[in-house]
């Protein structure tokens, strides 16, 4: 009897102590590698975004006339990128459909990439049009430095954006890709 008592209280106490202890532990965060490296450019953070106004050397006029232009096309693409954006909420709804065979899954993604692909051309449309606008109330000289501003995006793209597929498409990711985020 008296040796079951002091088994238990035994028992009780590193029980409690070993409770005690493992309070004070604190979870440390998985430290996993990026599945894939990425490109040293990708870390750098990205250059401030050029005020189109100041380097193009707008007058009160033009600032105006531009502002109406951004705003008239804004009108114009928000109903387009919804549809886009309904659109890709349906693709996925389709992806995690159980009830569909793989056919009748790929035959509905088929469709609805068509979809989204003339819904992006639209979208290209109106985005054309809004610079072909911006660009009939610049002056020359303007028009020059804004081909220069157009070049140098151009440049920039290609430098830090790689060839082939980009994003998950309808397909699923590709795998991991994490990079860490821009240092400030």
């Amino acid at each position: 009897m008296k040796k079951t008592v002091i088994c238990a209280v035994i028992s009780g106490l590193l029980l409690s102590s070993g409770m005690a202890f493992a309070n004070t532990v604190q979870p440390q965060e998985a430290k996993t590698p990026p599945a894939k490296s990425c490109p040293k450019d990708m870390k750098k953070q990205h250059p401030p975004k050029i005020n189109l106004d100041e380097r193009l050397k707008l007058t009160e006029e033009q600032k105006k006339q531009a502002h109406e232009i951004r705003m008239k096309g804004h009108k114009k693409m928000k109903p387009v990128m919804e549809k886009i954006k309904t659109k890709k909420a349906e693709a996925k709804t389709v992806k995690e459909n159980t009830k569909l065979s793989q056919e009748a899954k790929d035959k509905k993604l088929a469709s609805i990439k068509s979809d989204i692909k003339k819904l992006k051309q639209e979208a290209r449309a109106i985005r054309n049009e809004n610079t072909k606008e911006f660009e009939a109330i610049l002056t020359p000289e303007q028009k020059a430095e804004f081909e220069k501003i157009k070049q140098e995006g151009r440049e920039h793209f290609k430098k830090h954006h790689r060839k082939g597929p980009h994003g998950q498409g309808f397909n699923g990711p590709r795998g991991p890709h994490k990079c860490p985020p821009p240092q400030k």
